[in-house]
């Protein structure tokens, strides 16, 4: 052992782990292992007193380490292996667009068993109908709940990677060409697709856009105004007009018309068929299309600039950030937590699940179920390695977290809530093992523990005190004064005149005014032609060697100097006098007074430290760590 204070010890290895890591060869003060272990015991001191002190039982301290600790455990409670093959699957999906029309039969929210096989059962109907030779256009509106069948038959052009949900996209992407999925279920229901086309992906594109709107319900007049306003910015732009001015002017999209008409870059699925094929089949950047018209109004587009699809690392960033939310992050999470099960020997006592799930009724869906006396249920619940979940911890938590929902199965809806329990407690239970899974995980929680103990009692027993304890500071300064001296100073003034002034004569006034008697409002009433304008000023100088370069070159010698010309103005400095070295009162050095009487205060409580606790140390140790 290297090092004992009071009942705590420090190993070598913890301690050549912490030294290594402050002295690498980017440090600028490194120190050898001798020098850097009186540091360290101080350090521990500190920790020790503020422990000693309760400082780590309070509220303000626990709740600070526990953020901490949050952040800190938020990449090792991850997949990473998950999220790597899913932003190299994004990426590749990325390169293609892919073209095809679905069909959905909607499921309820929480739907039973009955209401999943009834919606299947229909599904495979309505696909077999198509396998049959109807037309998919045509079936898909005569029997999809999806609301934008009626305008679009159920084709929903091309789209990207990113513009679907998770398991749409993954169907989309592994269907063949003319071929019709088998049904798919996601959270909106069950859905088959076929997939017209594959084409390589145009990238992004960042345009500017003029809109003027043509609702269903707007008359022929007004259409036909709309159609003339449009025409008339048309006009303007071929004319030379600005297009972010005339955009902010005439644009009725407000999002963009506010920037000059200017979009976020965008790619293939984000926009209407109509809007978006403009985008891109503009070929330069600068120019603008012709008035067109879609649903919703008349257009005119500017491309600002044009993207290909970039390489993995180029997207690398992106790419992890759209894996890491929405229904992928979902999916990621689920992936994990089933990894977690499995090395833990999760297992789950179905028996008592049941009880839960039976007293389960309508009021759940209204957010009003009370637990009653399942809250005091011990039965065992589920296993997670060392650890035992209740059915009345699980009674408490659908309590808690009930939602209101317009219509389900309850019993679902309490089988969803306590996937997502046990999916919480399996998480928990991975991060209480994180200091013994990762060393480095608890090395850094441990630093951040220490650390923050001692910035609170360092300010308590050292800085805050310094500041507040005004008469000791001031009674270290008496004690000190001599340590804070000012160098030799020359007391003089700086006469700036205005063009006009005949500087020699105020020059010839220096003795006046160093006495005092020709002050500034006074040189400004004899030399100034307009009474309320200044053209003199009087600035006074109390400096050191090197700090003004117009004083230096006087070299000490009292009265005036030469005039010289700076700015526009004509100047001349008098020196009054030189004084000799002085003690700095402590209002003109309380800055590095304070430090120093924190430095001392600091060196007083680590003496009363050492006092107090006993601290044993194996220097013969310290050879073994190399500097």
């Amino acid at each position: 052992m290297l090092l004992t204070i009071a009942d705590e010890q420090v190993t070598l290895d913890e301690f050549e782990r912490i030294y290594k890591k402050n002295n690498n060869e980017t440090s600028l003060n490194r120190q050898t292992p001798e020098e850097y272990l009186e540091l360290f015991i101080n350090f521990k001191l500190k920790v020790k007193e503020a422990e000693t002190l309760g400082m780590d039982t309070t509220t303000k301290f626990k709740n600070e380490l526990e953020g901490y600790r949050a952040q800190l455990a938020k990449p090792y409670l991850a997949d990473n292996e998950t999220r790597e093959d899913m932003m190299r699957e994004a990426y590749e999906r990325a390169k293609l667009d892919i073209n095809a029309s679905h069909i959905l039969i909607r499921l309820p929210p929480h739907p039973t068993p009955e209401d999943t096989l009834t919606a299947y059962e229909k599904m495979i109907k309505i696909r077999q109908r198509i396998l049959n030779g109807e037309d998919f256009e045509k079936v898909a509106r005569a029997t999809s709940d999806d609301a934008s069948v009626k305008r679009n038959g159920g084709n929903l052009n091309y789209f990207t990677v990113f513009s679907m949900i998770y398991p749409f996209e993954t169907v989309a992407y592994n269907t063949p060409v003319n071929s019709v999925s088998m049904p798919f279920r996601t959270d909106y229901g069950y859905h088959i697709l076929k997939v017209h086309d594959r084409r390589p992906a145009r990238g992004q594109v960042k345009v500017a856009h003029i809109f003027v709107r043509t609702p269903e319900e707007m008359d022929e007049a007004e259409k036909e105004k709309a159609y003339e306003k449009i025409q008339m910015v048309y006009d303007s732009l071929q004319l030379g007009a600005d297009f972010g001015e005339m955009a902010r002017k005439y644009s009725e999209d407000p999002s963009s018309a506010r920037n000059g008409g200017e979009m976020p870059w965008f790619g293939t699925g984000r926009m209407i068929p109509e809007f978006e094929n403009a985008c891109f089949a503009i070929e330069n950047k600068g120019k603008f299309t012709k008035p067109f018209k879609s649903f919703y109004g008349w257009h005119i587009i500017k491309l600002l600039d044009k993207k290909e699809v970039g390489t993995y690392e180029e997207m690398q960033a992106d790419l992890k950030a759209k894996v890491d939310r929405g229904d992928r992050g979902k999916y990621k999470t689920e992936k994990y937590v089933a990894k977690l099960k499995k090395e833990y020997g999760y297992y789950e006592y179905e028996a008592a699940l049941e009880k839960v799930l039976a007293a389960a009724d309508t009021s759940l869906l209204s957010a009003r179920w009370e637990a009653g006396r399942l809250k005091n249920d011990r039965t065992p619940l589920m296993k997670i390695g060392e650890r035992t979940a209740t059915v009345g911890e699980f009674a408490t938590y659908l309590e808690s977290n009930q939602g209101s929902r317009n219509a389900g199965d309850p019993r679902m809806y309490a089988k969803e809530l306590y996937n997502r329990f046990s999916q919480e407690k399996i998480i928990d239970y991975e991060e209480s093992l994180l200091p013994e899974k990762y060393p480095e995980f608890r090395y850094i929680y441990e630093e951040y523990h220490d650390g923050i103990l001692l910035f609170d009692i360092m300010d308590q027993k050292v800085w805050s005190r310094a500041v507040s304890d005004t008469a000791g500071l001031i009674e270290f300064h008496q004690d000190h004064r001599m340590d804070y001296m000012w160098d030799k100073r020359a007391d003089a003034i700086l006469v700036s005149c205005n063009e006009g002034v005949d500087v020699d004569r105020v020059r010839k006034k220096y003795r006046r005014i160093l006495r005092g008697k020709d002050d500034q409002e006074k040189l400004n009433e004899k030399y100034c032609e307009q009474d309320t304008v200044e053209c003199i000023t009087l600035t006074h100088l109390l400096v050191e060697e090197g700090e003004n370069e117009r004083v230096d070159a006087l070299n000490g010698k009292t009265g005036p100097g030469p005039v010289y010309e700076e700015n526009g103005k004509q100047h001349f400095i008098i020196i009054r006098e030189i004084r000799p070295p002085e003690p700095k009162a402590l209002n003109e050095a309380r800055g590095q007074i304070t430090s120093d009487y924190q430095d001392y205060l600091e060196k007083q409580w680590i003496g009363k430290l050492k006092e107090k606790y006993t601290v044993e140390v194996n220097r013969s140790l310290l050879s073994r760590i190399e500097p």
